[in-house]
């Protein structure tokens, strides 16, 4: 059980909904950023505290930092999971919609991690374990059509996670990013130049709950032990 909150950006839905309903079945604190609101099931939950906002939203985003980072001096993990995609070739489709992508995506990633790593590294010094953990995709290393500018920023996520494991190593906050491959849902849907792929792998699909349970085992592990990049991908599909 962890009194020092897991921050969840991207929680109302997919991967971070299916880590923060873990958690809180444990009996830990979360915090859940969203500009989605809860699913009904969870939202009254007695650890959960729900922030409506958009990560894409600098100004909203430094405001609610500091006020994170006054309610809980102590945080326990940032786990970054809010995410979009527009499905379209890179030239036809208009700027606005691609900044949004690397906003959300990349931008709103590196600047909910900044603003709340003061809690992260008290907790780190008080003794506890502190986790970054960043949810990109395999993206980051293999093509999917219509899909250039999520690839983009799935990689910048993971070079963000790799640069950012060397520099706070001595402040013994752990930095991870998590790759999956094809997960059933809507968002795995609105890829129309993977369809075949994905109605071949059916039932064979990664769900959000496996992903979520991979960042529960990431976030258990002792305080000295670390696990860096985990590409996580259906046995079906067997690449990333």
């Amino acid at each position: 059980m962890s009194t020092a909150p897991h921050i969840i950006t991207g929680g109302a839905s997919g991967v971070g909904l299916a880590t923060a309903q873990r958690l809180l079945d444990r009996g830990d604190t979360v915090v859940v950023i969203d500009r989605n609101p809860m699913p009904a099931e969870i939202a009254g939950h007695p650890e959960l505290t729900f922030f409506d906002q958009d990560v894409a939203d600098t100004a909203g985003m430094d405001a609610l930092g500091a006020e994170i980072r006054q309610r809980w001096p102590r945080c326990a993990s940032v786990i970054a999971s809010a995410g979009i995609n527009y499905v379209g070739s890179f030239p036809d489709m208009p700027f606005a919609r691609w900044n949004e992508v690397m906003t959300t995506n990349f931008i709103g990633t590196v600047h909910i991690v900044h603003a709340v790593l003061p809690s992260l590294e008290a907790s780190a010094e008080a003794g506890g374990t502190a986790d970054v953990i960043t949810i990109g995709s395999i993206a980051d290393q293999a093509h999917f059509d219509n899909a250039t500018i999520y690839g983009a920023c799935s990689a910048a996520l993971k070079a963000f996670a790799d640069h950012l494991r060397i520099e706070l190593r001595e402040r013994n906050v752990r930095v991870s990013n998590v790759a999956p491959g094809y997960i059933r849902g809507p968002f795995a849907e609105a890829l129309e130049g993977l369809a075949h792929e994905y109605n071949w792998l059916g039932e064979g699909l990664l769900d959000p709950d496996d992903v979520a349970h991979v960042i529960e085992f990431t976030l258990d592990q002792p305080a000295g032990v670390h696990l860096g990049d985990l590409d996580i991908v259906a046995t079906k599909e067997g690449w990333a």
